[in-house]
């Protein structure tokens, strides 16, 4: 008797589950910065093209040439879909994932629907979804378990099949395609890594090994390595690890040696498949005909599509989503109509930020080859600065430090490419040919920079290691001039391994120091003091390079970030957590001067604020707040009496952030948002701290009218304070309603009294008077209810 169990096991499982169709909607105040040109699949409709991205997912509609973008914080689930097909019976899109989870769109309201069934499903140890096959009133889903028959119209899987015939248990089924065998019986089809299996739609049981026939296509492995289906009529095309396949007459398969690559996609379209290979389009017309197609610019198409209008539809790894006109027969060649993409950077993933005065972002690449950095202007648009757009970065990658004045300019070093400053959209390049930054030993112009930071008088300092020189410093006239290494406290000749550097509002340096011999270690923090920079012998110099405890010192000799808060105190961040020196200006030649580990306010937090965590970056905010970016999300701290008080946690569990390893964070002082890189990509939130107005002025509230019902939560901007504000919200006839503090420029009302209960209806007056005698400030705000 066939052996069954362990899939109707599963399927018990399953449907026992309560359905996970969880609605989510947008999360107001968050904006996702990630990349879709780079482009895993595409599907379309009688109206929509749909891309799965590893940014998340967007739709081009035909009939408007809307662009509709979805990420995490529109309600996906993930960051990365691997699957995609539209449903136009229902007007929805589906979207799988590596990690068994399936997303459906409602495209006329944009609500996604997330269903974690198959994601449970921990008896197997991998459970991606590769194809979603849509068909009538159900969807055949290929997991890498076998395949899951999930029901869209009650929302619950149907069935499952992880038993293949002969196949081996639970394997990955990479394609399904429906249609007839050579008898004309409508049976399943599914791509294996061993073949070619199948059984009858009518069959019983599917469920049972032995309804499923096993197939090989060819006599080798490759021939053998499914990777797609797809019918043409009634003929059945095979793509496999080396070449495509078609069925004969008789049911045996022929090679047609169109190529000597993986034929990862096919699909049906009206007047035969359309499909692709590693770097072409494919083509097979009705007549059986069948073509390889270059795609001009293209570098590695994912899948391919044909819209009702005739026009054939790429997904490129590089370049996003194309539109192809379709190639005649015997064309070699599909000419491009049109590149869709959204707006945004063209890589996601970004190991530093840091915020211009004029709003401007800019953001230092991936630590990966091929990698350059990114810009995102003050309206929003995107701008790429890579080997692609600029001939003169070639070569030139891992961007990883980044500095950016008063001077609307920027400052990018490169591990290998040495520093680059970008003037509007010039590019000054510097490095041992035209500076005193030396390449590494043994090299002609291998520039490996730490770090970059400006001071006051407008000088650019930068760090470099591999060579014997680890500081330089480049005046605003452009003349350069080189420093160490700093002999003393522990440092020999030997350590010019510096990294990140920080110019404090004194002047000092404070620098992070690594391991000469494995520059993947720190050895700890250096600060540097040099008076007249012509004249080195007076320098002065600190090396912390020990850890400490017991509340003092640092609390780990892995130093990760350094910044200056509006107090003047300069913090640390360590493998192990934060610390801050109290900057007298003196540290570099204070023997005294040791750092300090911040306290939480609230004992029961614990001690020691954040310790024990990995601290990548740190920012302040215009309310002097703190933001931590760590490897268990993002934190904003406030001192308060006594100690340290959390204001913000943000995780995966309360948040559209992509992954809780934050690894970088800034802050955008004019408008108030926050700026987050995680190591699945970027997102921004828009806080209640902007920067401060210097004279009290009219405010700015909002939204305004304000309409609530008794049950709401709400939040009103006040906009446009001073830097330390008391606030009074007064009714029209004079009464006072509720009194409120600010730090920074804006501060939120969450309109509710002094007894914590909702205003009513009326004009109520927002008084702001400064601390610091910068006058009276107003403002209005109307509420319904």
């Amino acid at each position: 008797m066939p052996n069954f169990l362990p899939a109707l096991l599963l399927m018990c499982t399953l449907l026992a589950m309560h359905p996970s169709h969880v609605a989510q909607a947008r999360q107001d105040g968050w904006t996702a910065h990630t990349s879709m040109r780079s482009a895993i699949a595409v599907a379309s409709g009688a109206d929509d093209v749909w891309v799965a991205t590893t940014g998340g997912a967007f739709g081009y509609r035909l009939s408007t040439g809307e662009i509709k973008t979805m990420t995490m914080v529109d309600g996906l689930s993930g960051v990365q879909p691997r699957a995609v097909a539209v449903d136009d019976v229902r007007d929805q899109v589906w979207l799988g994932y590596g990690d068994g989870v399936l997303d459906r769109v409602d495209l006329a309201t944009g609500r996604v629907t997330v269903f974690r069934d198959i994601a449970r499903a921990t008896q197997f140890a991998s459970r991606g979804i590769n194809r979603i096959h849509v068909r009538e009133h159900v969807l055949y889903i290929g997991a890498d378990f076998g395949v899951v028959v999930f029901d869209p119209v009650r929302d619950e899987v149907r069935d499952s099949y992880t038993r293949l015939g002969t196949a081996s248990p639970a394997i990955p089924v990479r394609d399904i395609a429906v249609g007839p065998a050579i008898d004309g019986t409508e049976r399943i089809w599914t791509a294996l890594p061993e073949g070619l299996a199948s059984a009858p739609l009518s069959a019983p049981n599917l469920q049972d090994p032995s309804a499923w026939q096993l197939e090989f296509v060819g006599a080798t492995v490759a021939a053998n390595d499914i990777r797609s289906l797809a019918f043409s009529g009634s003929t059945l095309y095979v793509g496999t690890a080396r070449d495509l396949y078609v069925r004969a007459a008789d049911g045996n398969f022929l090679a047609m040696g169109l190529t000597a690559e993986p034929v990862s996609t096919l699909r049906s379209v009206e007047d035969g498949i359309v499909g692709a290979e590693r770097f072409r389009v494919i083509r097979i017309f009705q007549n059986g005909v069948a073509q390889l197609t270059s795609i001009p610019g293209a570098q590695d198409p994912t899948g391919a599509t044909r819209t009702p209008d005739g026009s054939l539809w790429a997904s490129d790894a590089n370049e996003g989503l194309l539109r192809l006109s379709d190639p005649s027969q015997g064309a070699i060649q599909a000419d491009v109509q049109g590149v869709f993409n959204p707006n945004g950077p063209s890589a996601g993933n970004f190991s530093t930020l840091t915020v211009a005065t004029d709003g401007t972002l800019w953001a230092g690449g991936a630590n990966a080859s091929n990698t350059g950095f990114h810009r995102r202007n003050p309206d929003g648009s995107w701008d790429d600065f890579t080997g692609r757009t600029y001939p003169v970065l070639n070569g030139k990658n891992r961007f990883l430090s980044v500095y950016s004045g008063d001077d609307a300019t920027a400052w990018f070093g490169s591990e290998g490419g040495g520093l680059v400053h970008v003037v509007a959209d010039e590019l000054e390049i510097h490095d041992a040919s035209n500076s005193s930054l030396l390449p590494a030993t043994g090299t002609d112009n291998f520039v490996v920079v730490g770090g970059v930071a400006g001071d006051e008088q407008g000088r650019i300092w930068t760090t470099t290691r591999a060579s014997g020189v680890p500081l330089h410093a480049r005046d605003d006239n452009g003349t350069w001039r080189a420093f160490g290494p700093y002999v003393g406290e522990g440092l020999t000749s030997s350590a010019t391994a510096y990294g990140r550097i920080h110019v404090d509002s004194f002047g000092q340096k404070w620098v992070i120091v690594r391991n000469e011999t494995n520059f993947q270690l720190v050895r700890g923090l250096m600060v540097l003091q040099t008076g007249d920079i012509s004249t080195p012998e007076d320098d002065r110099f600190r090396f912390f390079g020990s850890a400490g405890g017991a509340g003092l010192g640092l609390p780990s000799t892995t130093v990760t970030a350094i910044t200056e808060d509006r107090d003047g105190l300069v913090w640390i961040g360590t493998s192990s957590g934060p610390a801050y020196f109290v900057n007298t200006g003196v540290v570099a030649r204070d023997a005294s001067a040791r750092a300090i580990w911040p306290q939480w306010a609230d004992r029961s937090n614990g001690t020691f604020m954040l310790f024990g965590l990995r601290i990548n970056d740190i920012a302040v905010d215009p309310a002097n707040r703190l933001w931590f970016a760590t490897s268990e999300g993002a934190w904003l701290v406030e001192a308060g009496e006594g100690g340290f008080t959390p204001v913000q946690h943000f995780t995966t569990e309360n948040s559209p952030l992509f992954s809780n390893e934050v690894l970088a964070v800034a802050v955008d002082d004019l408008s108030g948002e926050v700026y987050f890189s995680t190591d699945r990509g970027a997102l921004s939130w828009s806080s209640d701290a902007v920067a401060p107005s210097l004279t009290a002025r009219e405010l700015t509230v909002y939204p305004n009218p304000l309409r609530l019902d008794a049950t709401d939560a709400a939040e009103v901007m006040i906009d446009g304070l001073v830097e330390a504000t008391d606030i009074r919200i007064v009714t029209a006839a004079g009464s006072l309603v509720r009194r409120l503090e600010s730090r920074g420029g804006r501060v939120a009302w969450d309109a509710r009294d002094e007894t914590g209960q909702l205003v009513s209806s009326g004009v109520y007056l927002v008084i702001a008077v400064g601390r610091n005698d910068e006058g009276t400030a107003y403002g209005r705000i109307a509420v319904i209810r």
